[in-house]
């Protein structure tokens, strides 16, 4: 089957940039989608991360052959921790606060203790066979799998919420040659994170009914 020049030649390049050295990411902002929590809760947030969590950085290959040799490095902890209080500054009225450890002071409604469990990415070939005579394209498809293991406490340090949220397998937008695939796996990252923090504020909803105003919008 023949294939034509110009999308040989697109092929071609995709696998360089793909197989070539290494990638580093960091967290864009414009990359976070703009839907927020549906209500705002007069209190204040409190997210636990220890030092090592908010310093945690990735570093690996991903699992799909496609981009096998190429190394990705990401500010996971970082990009977690700016996606979490870019989500929830939103919703509650006196603000976000990252703190290493739940201290004695009582002044929240709720505070959030989160474990990665387990993240991945991949790059996955999809073939179309496009339109007309030995038409070939090959699309790319940015993938991410994350999970986290996310507790809650009310301020009486009693927990609420004991819960996994996991993403399975987020696909993102495809593409037929880019010279910037590290960037379409940091969006798709900022989406997925995304995403579980809004599944994680309609879980918190109920339990901040009992600690505060709450009201919806």
């Amino acid at each position: 089957m023949k294939v034509p020049f110009v999308r040989s030649l697109a092929g071609a390049l995709e696998t360089l940039v793909l197989t070539a050295c290494a990638h580093e990411v960091e967290f864009r902002p414009a990359y976070v989608p703009p839907a927020k929590p549906a209500f705002v809760a007069q209190g204040r947030l409190l997210i636990v991360m220890p030092k090592e969590q908010r310093e945690f950085v990735y570093k690996g290959h991903p699992r799909s052959i496609t981009g096998e040799y190429m190394t990705l490095t990401i500010p996971l902890g970082e990009i977690v921790e700016d996606v979490a209080k870019e989500v929830f500054s939103s919703c509650f009225a006196y603000g976000v606060d990252v703190v290493d450890a739940l201290g004695s002071s009582d002044d929240f409604v709720l505070a959030l203790e989160g474990d990665l469990e387990e993240f991945a990415y991949s790059y996955n070939k999809v073939i179309d066979q496009g339109f007309g005579e030995d038409a070939v394209e090959a699309w790319t498809v940015p993938e991410v799998d994350i999970a986290f293991h996310v507790k809650a406490y009310d301020r009486h340090r009693t927990t609420v919420l004991d819960k996994k949220y996991d993403s399975g397998v987020r696909a993102g937008e495809s593409y037929l040659v880019t010279g910037r695939p590290a960037e379409r796996i940091n969006r798709v990252l900022h989406e997925t994170l995304h995403a579980l923090m809004l599944e994680l504020a309609v879980d918190l909803y109920p339990l901040l009914l009992q600690e505060c105003k709450v009201s919806v919008r």
